[in-house]
């Protein structure tokens, strides 16, 4: 009961079963939004200056604010009774004609000169700020109100309350700012700067930013309204610059985004607040699009409990983590993550981080070279036996398709039970001429060739992707079984799938003494049919594989996946049979 009761776990939500949820939070009077839609829905964009919403907001990064940042960074010298007009107007903006070079001149050196400090209770007085280079947020925001008035450009301080990651807010929560920032006007447009968050000596950066520890980090600069306001609630809603306003509600209810979750078009979808209550053996289950060149890695980190004498639990001090489980699936033609988590126990609250960054600079599922994206509290109450995910590693040499393990997705297997092995499989990119997914030597060649190198065959091989290494989760075991079970088998039923679009995975499991077991190629999904329509050609082609197996040896069961360039075995999941 207990193999089938973790097997079936981690099955993903069906809409009933999220209604469910809703309508149980709904009873507890917890109120359920769905934050993002309300945002997209209820708003029509940014705030212009007229106090219409702007139809096209303008990309203020240009190449030429690198070479302000480095004129900047030269003024140090300063007079000793220099004021915000002297030292806008005289050193910082007069080299620049621009506006957005007069304000990226002042962002920078506001924030990576003047030392963030705490908040204290007292006059402001920006000259002391200039003196003595340190400042809290108020003074940093007021500075930056005084540079731009010196020359001419309009900017007004916005006192409010910035949401930390996975920290759950209400409306008496927010009414106590913790934060001060400015709104400016640039072109005609409402935008947001945050020099004291973008500074590099405040502790609170390393929570949202993964910038260099030297230098500012520049999203906080000429920031869109309708994407800070995930992090940053004014108390005036006039002051949200997104038109019309949104209630503080959904502000508060919205996930805390970082700027890697705007910088690579990281979208949440079917988000709603119920997701973050949890009852007995739910999971929280969030699904994420993506670019096809996006990764996405999560983990769940909740305090840690320890036992007293008495037997009592207190708080450690410590921080435990659980790694969740995040995987590629195609859903109408575009790439989407589905991630799953749970607590690691019975804490009864913790938060799912969400990292994001450039696919395949993964290479060890110990490293995680991602910045985070995204955090969400989870709440928990009732039983939480332990559980824990199969182990996806990465796959840097097998980069051609994204796998999808349906199940089992528990990482415990029991001896002498029977369980469906299940991948769906999809082309990890819908480019017929993306460098990083076919290769020229993969393309031109027929499949029978692969053992021989590509040079034996002269043919062009296009590079890899720049940031793959030569190195993989391989196991020596299975590159040798693999080649001497399955090669030539792998070899010819492959040789008739020449259309590089259509090629499927080569999957299969390995047992703990090295036999190799093949999956099954059981139906096709996202237009892998026969015809030619032109939603055939924009999905490209997806497979779904099954392999029965009575688990009959104690030890790790591999989940194999053949390499792109080459004939060996890449493992992507692991599970273990006790």
């Amino acid at each position: 009961m207990q193999v089938r009761r973790d097997v079936n776990r981690s099955n993903s939500l069906s809409r009933n079963e999220r209604v469910e949820r809703i309508e149980r939070c709904e009873m507890m009077d917890v109120l359920v939004l769905n934050p993002v839609e309300e945002l997209l829905e209820r708003t029509e964009g940014d705030e212009g200056l007229d106090g219409l919403a702007i139809t096209e907001p303008t990309d203020f990064v240009a190449p030429s604010l690198g070479l302000v940042d480095k004129g900047t960074r030269f003024i140090s010298a300063l007079p000793q009774m220099v004021t915000p007009t002297s030292l806008a107007q005289s050193y910082l903006c007069r080299p620049y004609r621009s506006d957005v070079q007069r304000l990226r001149a002042i962002f920078t050196w506001v924030a990576e000169r003047i030392t963030w400090e705490e908040d204290f209770e007292g006059q402001i007085d920006t000259r002391r700020v200039l003196q003595t280079k340190r400042g809290c947020s108020e003074e940093i925001a007021v500075l930056v109100r005084d540079l731009c008035s010196a020359v001419g450009l309009h900017a007004e301080v916005v006192r409010g309350y910035l949401k930390g990651p996975g920290e759950r807010l209400d409306l008496e929560t927010i009414a106590r700012a913790n934060h001060f920032w400015n709104a400016v006007i640039i072109d005609g447009e409402w935008r947001i700067m945050d020099c004291s968050l973008a500074n590099p000596t405040n502790p609170k950066r390393n929570m949202y930013s993964s910038a260099n520890n030297t230098v500012a980090d520049h999203w906080f600069f000429l920031t869109r309204p309708m994407e800070i306001c995930y992090t940053h609630i004014p108390l005036l809603p006039e002051q949200q610059h997104i038109v019309p306003p949104v209630p503080h509600e959904v502000l508060i209810s919205l996930p805390c985004a970082c700027p890697p979750y705007f910088r690579h078009h990281v979208e949440l979808a079917n988000y709603d607040t119920s997701v973050a209550y949890l009852e007995n053996l739910e999971m929280a289950h969030i699904q994420l699009t993506v670019p096809e060149d996006v990764e996405i890695v999560a983990e769940v980190e909740a305090r840690a409990f320890a036992r007293d004498m008495d037997g009592d639990l207190f708080e450690s001090g410590d921080v435990t983590r659980k790694i969740a489980l995040a995987q590629p699936t195609w859903i109408g033609g575009r790439k989407s993550y589905v991630v799953k988590a749970l607590l690691p126990g019975d804490e009864g609250e913790g938060v799912l981080k969400v990292y994001a960054g450039k696919r395949g600079l993964m290479h060890s599922i110990k490293d995680n070279p991602h910045a985070l994206a995204l955090a969400i509290s989870l709440l928990h109450t009732g039983q939480n036996p332990p559980y824990t995910f199969l182990t996806r590693h990465p796959t840097p040499h097998a980069q051609r398709h994204d796998l999808y393990v349906a199940q089992p997705q528990c990482a415990r297997l029991v001896i002498n039970n029977t369980f469906v092995f299940c991948v769906r499989q999809h082309p990890s990119s819908l480019s017929r001429f993306s460098p990083d997914t076919w290769g020229g030597s993969s393309n031109n060649a027929s499949s029978s060739s692969r053992g021989r190198s590509n040079s034996a065959l002269g043919l062009r091989s296009t590079s890899p992707a720049p940031y793959a290494r030569p190195s993989s989760a391989m196991s020596i075991a299975s590159s040798s079984a693999g080649l001497s079970h399955t090669g030539s088998t792998y070899s010819e039923s492959s040789s008739v799938l020449t259309d590089k679009q259509s090629k499927p995975a080569k999957l299969a499991i390995q047992s703990p003494s090295g036999k190799i077991i093949r999956f099954t190629r059981k139906q096709e999904y996202g237009g892998s049919g026969s015809g030619n329509s032109s939603r055939d050609e924009d999905e490209g082609m997806g497979s779904t594989w099954e392999t029965v197996i009575k688990v009959g040896e104690r030890g790790v069961y591999r989940g194999l996946v053949l390499a792109d360039r080459s004939a060996r075995w890449c493992v992507f999941a692991e599970w273990e049979c006790v």
